[in-house]
């Protein structure tokens, strides 16, 4: 979590990111420490003697009057006493309506619990009657919204649930280590050979803080989320977009620093070149489904392809003509600055939709129909794909080249408004100066940054049945994952006054893949955005130094599944301090992941620099800059609670046409040349 505190002096402004922590106490550490033991080894029985106890005295039926919604509980108790509830070894799908529904209803009960008692003792009571992955999602999600639970961390998922980030030969690896009680490292190779080009890039896709990432961005914006639900989801589905929107910009420059093209979009009745192998199993044995090269997709029972080219059609119709119409036949306008929003409900579809049987479920239709395009008539029992679960989807590349196709839907859209006219723009009295980018490794020279790769451990213990061999056996998995050497930026702004300004700070790819440059007006979609964060400008020069471990579009590296439970344990014997963050996020990418590889002889980009007004920027006059200290992942998250503070449109300057590069570089902009250097080892700091 950050702290965008603001330190002025005459000439200087530093901008700096600093936790804002709190010393836990003993009830913050039991609950810490309960939610801890509640998700090990989800697929056995419940083993700790304090969660047992309350799984036998505790009972929903009984405790009625302790929750929001007495009908809804009783639903869930019926489906569990009736045996209608998915069977515990079944493959949970968020997209499958069954599933889902019952996944709802587990939801709601926990949401709905008076307080923490009731919250957590019903947990207890469900977790071994619920399917594992159907009551970890329902559960996660509570847990994320409930007021009474902010800062409790939850373990990285891919340490709850391992299976299904895991290449099958690791967990079978695993599995011989606890049977023979060896402590053991197992080396874990991405998917797919040399002779598949896109192996190039499979270390973007198949990295686990991304997946990780992905899958709590929809823990906090579910597709499902109702408006009578607690919690308005502000800009939902401009955050729909804008998310996924970065997410393919990003594997664009992950491509071009691999000397491959931009992704190309699915089409519905093209082939889909690029096969897929996730070489992974489910937690019941049942193996992920692989996908030839070159297959088409094919109608399922329910949903045909004509039924997406419909929907789709009747989407780009309104893009068209400027508005959607609500399922009362009541016109709404996308041509202004809320209609992305709009827009990113219809095509998603979510629940706030406007009218979602008229433009359907485009999106999630769209990972239906790619992950069971295999058995698209359910001949074979295939197991559902990687696509048909938010954890998995990005293993496979054809994730990106269906959201490059829902990209430039919003494209169209986008482009069919107004440019941003220069007063738009401009900031008066406000010039950048300079923008220098500097390493701190020794090598570093300035607007020159180094990535590299490294390696993550996995711990494994969830990985393996601890029933019949209790003792524990440290087991890890070892990945490699892109990281990059800390830098910062220095920014200096000259103003004619002080003023409260925010900065953003993007990067685009110089070159295409021919070599040619990019036009500004074709870049502009690809920027990834790095940065966003308010300062305070004095009358006359202000140098800014911001680190790039304070982006807020990134998160800290979450501590393994041990690890937090050793500082839990020993902070309640009193051995240390457990420090939490109220405003913790999931939600967001690894700070390691904030650059793209680049190339070994070097990449070069363009880093662009704006300063814009902050007090026309923020959505009320009543938010000033200090109160933004407690935001993390803004960027490509949002904000759990109440409304996004910064008004502008997300990727605002770069989200609308550019027919001019000399009238839309106004003074408080400032573009300068990056190169991205990518290095075998860690270069010394």
């Amino acid at each position: 979590m950050k702290l965008l505190g603001i330190l002025v002096s005459c000439a200087c402004v530093v901008a700096a990111a600093v936790a804002v922590q709190q010393k836990a106490d003993g009830v913050f550490l039991n609950r810490q420490i309960s939610v801890l033991k509640l998700l090990q080894h989800l697929n056995q029985p419940l083993v700790d003697s304090d969660l047992t106890a309350y799984k036998e005295s505790f009972s929903p039926l009984n405790n009625l009057n302790r929750y929001r919604d007495a009908e809804v509980v009783k639903q869930y108790v019926g489906l569990v006493e009736s045996g209608k509830l998915l069977h515990r070894d079944g493959i949970f799908g968020l997209f499958n309506p069954e599933h889902r529904q019952q996944m709802i209803v587990l939801f709601e009960t926990l949401y709905g619990a008076s307080d923490w008692d009731t919250f957590f003792k019903t947990a207890v009571w469900a977790r071994d009657r619920t399917n594992p992955r159907q009551f970890l999602y329902a559960f996660s999600v509570a847990l994320l919204h409930r007021e009474d639970c902010r800062g409790i961390k939850l373990p990285p998922q891919y340490e709850i649930t391992p299976h299904v980030f895991l290449t099958t030969d690791v967990v079978r690896k695993a599995y011989q280590a606890k049977m023979t009680r060896t402590p053991t490292v197992i080396p874990m190779k991405f998917t797919g050979s040399a002779n598949n080009p896109e192996q190039r890039v499979a270390y973007f896709g198949e990295d686990i803080g991304l997946n990780s990432h992905h899958a709590h961005w929809h823990m906090d914006f579910p597709f499902w989320w109702k408006p009578e639900y607690d919690g308005d989801k502000d800009r939902k589905g401009e955050l729909f977009f804008y998310m996924h929107h970065q997410a393919v910009a990003r594997f664009d420059a992950e491509r071009l620093s691999n000397d491959l093209p931009v992704v190309q979009p699915l089409e519905w009745d093209k082939k889909i070149v690029e096969g897929f192998a996730p070489g992974a199993s489910y937690e019941n044995g049942q193996e992920f489904p692989m996908r030839p090269d070159n297959m088409q997709f094919s109608d399922l029972p329910w949903l045909t392809v004509q039924d997406m080219r419909l929907y789709e059609g009747r989407i780009r119709d309104a893009i068209a003509s400027g508005f959607v119409r609500t399922a009362e036949g009541k016109l709404v306008s996308l041509n202004n600055t809320v209609g992305i929003n709009y827009l990113g409900e219809v095509v998603e579809s979510s629940v706030h939709s406007v009218n979602p049987v008229f433009y359907g479920k485009l999106h999630n239709d769209a990972h239906v129909l790619l992950s069971k395009v295999t058995d698209p008539k359910l001949r074979y029992g295939v197991p559902p794909g990687v696509m048909e679960h938010f954890e998995t989807a990005t293993r496979d590349p054809a994730f990106f080249r269906l959201h490059k196709h829902v990209d430039n839907i919003f494209k169209l859209h986008k482009d069919l408004l107004p440019p941003y006219d220069v007063s738009e723009l401009e900031f008066p009295g406000v010039k950048v100066e300079a923008v220098k980018v500097i390493g701190t490794c020794k090598a570093s020279t300035p607007n020159q940054l180094i990535t590299y790769f490294d390696e993550s451990h996995i711990d494994l213990g969830n990985a393996v049945d601890t029933a019949t061999h209790k003792q524990v056996v440290d087991i890890k998995a070892v990945v490699s994952r892109l990281n990059h050497e800390p830098f910062k930026y220095v920014i200096t702004v000259n103003s004619k006054r002080p003023v409260n300004a925010i900065v953003r700070i993007f990067l685009a790819p110089k070159y295409d893949w021919f070599g040619q440059k990019v036009p500004l007006d074709a870049a502009r979609w690809g920027v990834i955005e790095l940065d966003r964060f308010p300062v305070k400008l004095v009358n006359g020069d202000t140098v800014i130094t911001r680190s790039s471990d304070q982006s807020t579009v990134t998160i800290p590296e979450p501590k393994s599944y041990p690890e937090l439970v050793n500082d839990v344990e020993r902070a309640v014997r009193g051995e240390v301090d457990f420090v939490y963050d109220k405003h913790h996020r999931h939600c967001g990418l690894p700070h390691r992941l904030l650059l793209p590889k680049g190339k070994p002889e070097g990449m070069d980009f363009k880093l662009y620099v704006v300063i814009s007004d902050f007090d026309k920027d923020v959505v009320s006059s009543e938010v000033n800059v200090d109160d933004l200290h407690h935001i993390s992942s803004l960027g490509y998250c949002g904000v759990l609670d109440g409304k996004i503070p910064d008004g502008k449109p997300m990727g605002f300057p770069f989200d609308r046409r550019i027919p001019s590069e000399e009238l839309f570089l106004t003074p408080n902009m400032k573009v300068v040349n990056l190169v991205i250097k990518n290095v075998r080892q860690k270069p010394v700091e």
